[in-house]
């Protein structure tokens, strides 16, 4: 079983751009998943020799998909250039060449493209006359047939195919008590996601002060989307020592050739490149306050995702900023009721008594909002069986000590 992304090489007419965008957008999950690595001319960057990429793109691709249409055929380059060396590449078994039917055209007296079956399996065109405003079902059709000859690729002979085992290192369990930040959590996998051009995907930082929440929200977004990653890594970036070391865990974990280097600075090199060059992956560093520490290891182009935790308000153009806020009075109260055990998941909070309520709620007010210390709190109360009534008094008095206390059961 290959563990490299299978490399799929589109051939198109540009006025058949917005069919392909739709088409790469149906793809997305294989390529977040590392099985595909997808290129198209758009990819090549300023200043580039887009005929020679191409044709190196060309003569790598274990996929090659022909998006057949009038304009396509009508296309001197696209026919006569691509479609013919992919189509000698097929024949030496050397790629797989897919004809995907867009719109409307005859197609099957070229007898060299007749021979092989094409997408959608229902042999209809994706556009039909009248069209319709949506065209979902035929590119589902075309992506799960296109799933199917991923998997034949990577499948090694009388095995059954399935998916890479996945790289983990997150050091902490998902948090039960995880509660709302569901638009948030949208958002943040929104941006990650959405980009046309992986390459340009842009690192996420998670901001807010401390004790608001941004590492429970990584953690919960690491176990939330982990099926969309080949890669899932976690990096303590609060000092250099910890990003340093957790670095070089990563390193040992891909078996990274310069893993055993002495000059540590040659394997966070290598790792940076080893980031450029694959996709699938995310790549969570926490607490980098001091986001100098962390610029080095987030590479210039990538096909990964890359999620910050920071306490810097500023983050210029190393990330885009998604600023994590205080929970909002019945929120908080949820959350102190649910983790000191008395209300449950599936209970509305009006469903404990007004007076237990009204204590919930005057907690959470003096803890102004932040998460860590509502989770603390009621960790506090569900291990000692105390009631609400006299935990505001005692953390009074006692700030300093409760804060300091973690749960023996916390996540």
């Amino acid at each position: 079983m290959s563990t490299e992304a299978i490399e799929l090489f589109y051939s198109y007419a540009h006025k058949d751009e917005e069919l392909r965008n739709q088409l790469d957008k149906h793809l997305i999950l294989l390529q977040r998943q590392g099985f595909l690595s997808a290129w198209y001319d758009r990819d090549i960057r300023a200043g580039g020799d887009w005929s020679s990429e191409i044709d190196a793109h060309l003569e790598s691709a274990q996929i090659i998909l022909l998006l057949i249409s009038a304009d396509f055929l009508a296309s001197d380059y696209c026919y006569d250039v691509e479609m013919q060396r992919a189509l000698e590449r097929h024949q030496a078994g050397d790629a797989r060449v897919i004809p995907i039917i867009l719109r409307p055209v005859d197609w099957r007296p070229d007898t060299s493209l007749s021979r092989l079956q094409a997408l959608p399996t229902n042999g209809k065109p994706v556009i039909t006359w009248p069209s319709p405003p949506l065209y979902d079902a035929a590119f589902e059709d075309i992506a799960k047939g296109i799933r199917k000859v991923v998997e034949e690729l990577r499948a090694v002979p009388g095995q059954t195919p399935s998916g890479p085992t996945q790289t983990w290192n997150v050091p902490m369990r998902r948090n039960p008590f995880f509660t709302r930040r569901e638009q948030l959590l949208k958002d943040l996998h929104d941006r990650l996601t959405t980009t046309k051009a992986a390459a340009l995907t842009q690192p996420q930082a998670i901001t807010g002060l401390g004790g608001i929440g941004k590492t429970q929200t990584a953690v919960e977004y690491a176990y939330r989307y982990r099926d969309e990653y080949r890669y899932v890594f976690w990096v303590r970036a609060a000092s250099r020592d910890t990003l340093i070391g957790d670095l070089l865990t990563i390193a040992e974990l891909l078996k990274l050739p310069e893993r055993h280097e002495s000059d540590q600075q040659k394997v966070v090199v290598a790792l940076n490149r080893w980031l450029s060059q694959h996709a699938g992956w995310l790549l969570i560093l926490d607490n980098a306050d001091d986001l100098e520490l962390v610029r080095d290891i987030i590479p210039s182009l990538n096909s990964g995702h890359i999620l910050l935790t920071t306490r810097a308000h500023t983050v210029g153009s190393l990330a885009q900023r998604v600023e994590v806020r205080e929970m909002d009075l019945q929120e908080g109260t949820r959350l102190l009721l649910r983790r000191a055990g008395i209300l449950a998941e599936e209970k509305a909070i009006e469903q404990v008594p007004a007076g237990e309520r009204a204590q919930a709620e005057a907690i959470v007010k003096e803890m102004a909002g932040l998460l860590q210390r509502q989770g603390q709190a009621g960790a506090y109360l569900e291990e000692t069986g105390s009631g609400l009534s006299g935990y505001l008094t005692l953390y009074r008095q006692h700030r300093t000590d409760l804060l300091g206390r973690k749960g023996r059961l916390s996540p």
